[in-house]
């Protein structure tokens, strides 16, 4: 039964048309963006879809060909001449699409695809209509941003956009308001700058997918694997797809930046950790003099390689036997250090974790994460209240490919415990917790779990709907699509 509690819309947006005439993209992130809702009522639970009307998708369309190109995909230029061509490749708005496949996001109160190129492109969140762009390259200067962003209660939204200053690459923490500035037209309009981080490499910033916020600090992580500049700029002449600017920095560790909210100013302790590949960090908090940093880390970043499409379709059945199936990792930073400690003594003081910071003998850390599961939990969803504060649940889909079915789980921090819900036949999206309004527990509420059907219903999608306390099933809606139905990446809830 759905709790009666429970009214509003679950948009998600993902990857969805992978064709265009003859011709079908390289990678699964290449998609053309599609919305799909579950619309809770009254009466019951009602599906719709319906496309993102971006230039690359409407520009596909009217030529039944892939022209504008993806992260793994060159588009074929349908430009005759050959200056106009080169022209093309380097005009910004060209070079990068403007497909938007990532997520559904809130700015100012309306509500926004995105991805990390700078275009975001405005929602009705009723009818799924795309309503306007916004190109912030030409608002904000920026190459790209975190798709990914932190809303706070009063409405402002924190980010970080990605751009170059006199020092090179760099990353700008911004607050967009929630309602535009005096004489502004759009909240994107000369944002509030909280703080800036220079990139550590000055031809290779980091992919940053997501960062963390704590009552007092930004967190971002730099991670070995960067964007080259020189590669991507060479790979646009040649026609060969973003992706293959896309660098793994080899025997690099992870720096950690830790920005004050208030002044602005990054913590002077120099921070890093043993090295990994990360998409999502799960929530950050401070507890005891101490910053924790949860998140999902895997040894390399195959999986943005595995998930090419002619690589799913080869090695369907072997490939999660192949792959790194990812930990949650807990990182722990202590914030007092003193100078005269020995470097073999665990500088981190908190119970209940293996987490580990070891002075150099230049005075920065060495940090140990603590693993606190055998595999990663992905598109990690955390209770709204308990974001940036100290927390024991999160939700995500398991890491866990080497089965047939797509797995969600509960996981708790605290007990290093995991539950799962999982039934044959059916692949997880994404799991996303909704709190019951008034509720006290953490765990008091729901998890949203969209699921796709295998075999000969892929034309079907589920929602099911879990008590978050127990992960057992409360009410489940089936629908069938007019087309195979595609899996999401990220979804939002909105009550009604």
């Amino acid at each position: 039964t759905v709790p009666p509690w429970l009214r509003g819309s679950y948009i998600l947006d993902g990857p969805g048309r992978m064709t265009y005439g003859a011709s079908e993209f390289n990678h699964i992130f290449d998609g053309s963006a599609l919305l799909q809702k579950f619309t809770i009522g009254e009466t019951g639970i009602t599906f719709s879809s319906r496309f993102l009307k971006s230039y690359a998708y409407t520009s596909n369309l009217e030529h039944e060909q892939i022209v504008v190109s993806e992260f793994g995909t060159t588009g074929k230029s349908v430009t005759k001449s050959k200056l106009a061509k080169l022209g093309d490749k380097f005009a910004f708005d060209k070079m990068f699409s403007d497909n938007a496949p990532v997520g559904v996001v809130k700015f100012g109160g309306e509500y926004y695809c995105t991805t990390e190129a700078p275009f975001i492109h405005k929602i009705d969140p009723t009818t799924l209509e795309t309503i306007s762009k916004v190109d912030l390259h030409k608002e904000l200067g920026i190459n790209s941003h975190c798709p990914n962003p932190k809303t706070l209660p009063d409405g402002t939204t924190i980010n970080i956009l990605h751009g170059v200053g006199a020092t090179g690459p760099k990353y700008d923490i911004v607050a967009i308001p929630p309602t535009p500035l005096e004489g502004k037209s759009t909240v994107f309009a000369k944002p509030k700058k909280i703080g800036s981080v220079d990139a550590r490499w000055k031809l290779n910033p980091c992919h940053m997918h997501t960062f963390g916020l704590t009552e007092n600090y930004v967190v971002l992580l730099e991670q070995p694997l960067t964007i080259d500049v020189k590669a991507m700029v060479a790979n646009t002449i040649r026609d060969k797809p973003f992706i293959g600017g896309m660098e793994w920095m080899e025997n690099k560790l992870v720096k950690i930046h830790l920005v004050n909210r208030e002044t602005g100013k990054e913590v002077k302790l120099k921070v890093k950790c043993e090295a990994f590949f990360y998409m999502h960090i799960i929530n950050c908090y401070e507890r005891e003099n101490h910053v924790i940093i949860d998140v999902n880390g895997y040894k390399k970043p195959e999986l943005l390689y595995a998930f090419h499409v002619k690589n799913l379709r080869e090695k369907a059945s072997s490939l999660g036997n192949e792959l790194d199936g990812g930990a949650v990792k807990r990182i722990v930073i202590p914030l007092e250090v003193n100078d005269k400690v020995a470097p073999e003594m665990n500088l981190v003081m908190l119970a209940g974790t293996k987490a580990k910071a070891n002075r150099q003998k230049d005075g920065s850390l060495i940090l140990t994460p603590d693993n606190v599961t055998n595999f990663a939990y992905e598109i990690p969803s955390v209770n709204p209240s308990n974001i940036g504060k100290r927390y024991c649940y999160f939700y995500g889909s398991s890491g866990d490919m080497t089965g047939t079915t797509g797995k969600v789980g509960k996981v708790d921090m605290d007990a290093h415990e995991t539950k799962e819900w999982f039934e044959d036949g059916l692949y997880a999206g994404v799991a996303y917790f909704v709190p019951r309004p008034g509720a006290t527990a953490e765990d008091d509420g729901v998890v949203l779990v969209t699921q796709i059907h295998g075999g000969s219903d892929k034309k079907k999608i589920s929602l099911v709907i879990l008590n978050a306390a127990d992960m057992t099933e409360t009410a489940r809606a089936v629908f069938t699509a007019p087309s195979e139905v595609s899996r999401s990446l990220h979804g939002i809830y909105i009550p009604a």
